[in-house]
């Protein structure tokens, strides 16, 4: 059911990208895709369960508690009832949101597990006409920047072209996202600047480190923050009479206006201004007092599995893929790794 439009194979535009890219201090990352769209993504993926439930079975609403191991060896799993499940391959994919519980399932099992970088930033939504140059060559372009004043990695992610903002809940902790329809479309164009701070030890616990963000947010929000760049700049808080007035019209209706600069750490939040300030240079009008940004937004994908090539653990027959896993960053990378996963046991049970 996907379409057959691909987007990012224009080289020539690409590379006058590349080049307004480069002089501002960006680097862009070019990559060949498709866009489905959040409903068009609905009835494939339905269109994937229709075909695997005459097949399999597939138990939805039961929680996993624990991975049963014996010798050495992943045999099955325990779900939060008490009913066993067994298997001879046992392939762990528990998303950004179950990457909390496999770190503790990875703890409990003696896997290893190094921290990969935190991820914290912000959603920003502009006039979809800002960029409108470069989301219709590349659609979602991603760009990396290194902060002058830390020297921090930041970059563009989920860019959602004529799309909307909207709110994600992490086990009661709300946050935001972005995504975009094939056939609906805003005036406006959303992408998250996500800023990646790596720690050393003796902290280990990036994923409760992004929580805590993401919970200071919720406290003095209600929910998600909606701030105009003027008013961050300013040392304001924004207020619902100057969102109202301003050049953007918020796709979140329900985000409150605040104040992000009592959320973000200072680092985070100067990193950020520094990404807007070089993507203003490739496309004017991405750092004007009107741009909104919502926050937070943070990925929790911060503990990364010890894994061989084929994404296997250091217990026999347990495999893990995906962003929960902390070996992938995005919905495409994560269906890859599905597919290693898969190709490397039909190999085993030839």
């Amino acid at each position: 059911g996907a379409t057959t439009e691909v987007h990012g194979t224009d080289r020539e535009k690409i590379r006058e990208i590349e080049k307004r890219a480069q002089a501002a201090d960006l680097k862009l990352i070019p990559a060949v895709i498709k866009h489905l769209g959040t409903d068009k993504s609905f009835e494939i993926i339905k269109n994937m369960r229709d075909y695997l439930v005459e097949r399999i079975d597939i138990m939805t609403d039961t929680i996993v508690e624990e991975i049963i191991v014996k010798d050495g060896q992943a045999v099955g799993v325990v779900t939060e009832k008490g009913e066993e499940y067994y298997g001879e391959y046992i392939v762990v994919a528990p998303g950004r949101e179950g990457a909390k519980w496999f770190k503790k399932e990875a703890d409990r099992l003696g896997i290893k597990t190094k921290n990969n970088a935190v991820d914290i930033g912000v959603r920003v939504e502009i006039p979809a006409v800002v960029m409108e140059d470069i989301t219709d060559v590349v659609y979602e372009s991603k760009f990396i920047y290194h902060s002058k004043s830390f020297d921090d990695r930041v970059r563009t992610f989920c860019m959602n072209p004529y799309g909307m903002v909207v709110v994600e809940n992490h086990d009661g902790i709300k946050t935001v996202n972005g995504h975009s329809y094939k056939d609906i479309k805003t005036e406006n164009t959303n992408f998250a600047i996500l800023v990646s701070k790596e720690f050393t030890e003796p902290f280990n616990r990036p994923i409760e480190y992004g929580r805590y963000i993401a919970e200071l947010a919720n406290m003095l929000g209600d929910g998600v923050i909606i701030q105009r760049l003027g008013d961050l700049l300013s040392g304001r808080r924004s207020t619902p009479k100057r969102i109202k007035r301003g050049l953007v019209e918020p796709t979140l209706k329900d985000a409150t206006p605040g104040d992000l600069s009592l959320v973000l750490p200072y680092r985070f939040l100067q990193s950020i201004i520094e990404m807007l300030q070089a993507l203003d240079k490739v496309s004017p009008g991405v750092y004007s007092k009107h741009t909104l940004l919502y926050g937070v937004e943070v990925k929790f994908y911060s503990s990364r599995v010890e894994l061989t090539d084929k994404l296997e653990t250091q217990i026999r027959n347990l495999f893990a893929a995906g962003d929960g896993a902390g070996i992938t960053r995005g919905l495409a990378q994560a269906s890859v790794s599905g597919v290693v996963v898969a190709r490397e046991i039909l190999e085993r049970v030839k």
